[in-house]
């Protein structure tokens, strides 16, 4: 089914009687995104904020509803059913919430918790430091491996997860919930959302990711038959879903298989 969206702009008229202290983003009236303030005076025909949304839900290709509703923290084989709500994703496996202009909300992805196992600490940067986008905000101690969290977003450190000091494992059981990392106050929100994927290109992206990691596992796996016990005949093993490989590879392997699902830290000098 194809989503089509009018434009925002005009549902401002519909509300004449409110204060002009108190308008809200029309996206926010849709309870579509959590924006609270606007700095272009509600001229939605020239938000790029907007038009990004909107070239998203109306773009080529249609965009399946799931058949359950979205739940902030909610578990799902099936990534529409949380893919298509107010979250922004960055292709190294980190979700955006803008609960406002000013806080915005970050964790890891589905994808790269399904990779994590035996998490030990979860170490998170001081309040009030600035983590570039591309720079290392977090670091995840698992058993044998050091997993290093890309920022999606350039900005100051408001606010770190308490809770993961003594429930590291949060970040893996509740990702999208109570397994958040930081909330920082963007430096350049607008210009960063544009590097993000949201809606249908994160979902498209999100299959596409997992097709590939999947891949990029058999083919390991096949080069590495010993490691693995009984296999097909010609000496590959088939996985249909990414979460049979934590129960298959050693974690020698799904450290690489991590490590080729992220990029390397920018170089500051290099910005």
């Amino acid at each position: 089914m194809r989503v089509k969206v009018a434009s925002m702009g005009a549902n401002i008229n519909s509300y004449p009687l409110i204060p002009e202290e108190e308008r809200k983003c029309a996206w926010m009236t849709t309870g579509f995104i959590s924006y609270k303030l606007c700095e272009r005076n509600y001229q939605c025909e020239i938000c790029p904020f907007e038009q990004a949304i909107k070239n998203e839900v109306t773009g080529e290709g249609d965009f399946q509803e799931p058949e359950e509703d979205w739940t902030e923290g909610s578990q799902s084989s099936d990534p529409s059913v949380w893919i298509n709500g107010s979250i922004f994703y960055h292709p190294d496996h980190c979700w955006v919430k803008v609960e406002n202009p000013e806080k915005v909300r970050i964790g890891i992805d589905d994808l790269l918790t399904q990779l994590i196992t035996n998490v030990k600490v979860v170490i998170l940067p001081q309040v009030g430091s600035f983590t570039g986008e591309g720079e290392y905000c977090a670091h995840i101690i698992q058993e044998d491996y050091i997993l290093p969290v890309i920022s999606p977003l350039s900005g100051s450190v408001q606010t770190v997860n308490p809770r993961l000091e003594k429930e590291p494992e949060l970040i893996t059981n509740d990702p999208r919930g109570d397994g958040w990392l930081i909330m920082i106050k963007p430096r350049n929100l607008e210009s960063d959302l544009r590097n993000l994927l949201f809606g249908r290109k994160a979902l498209s992206w999100y299959r596409r990711e997992e097709k590939e990691i999947i891949a990029r596992t058999e083919l390991m796996l096949k080069h590495n038959p010993e490691s693995v016990g009984p296999t097909m005949q010609d000496g590959g093993v088939r996985i249909g879903r990414l979460q049979d490989i934590l129960n298959i590879v050693n974690s020698k392997q799904r450290a690489e298989i991590l490590d080729s699902s992220i990029t390397r830290q920018k170089n500051p000098r290099d910005r």
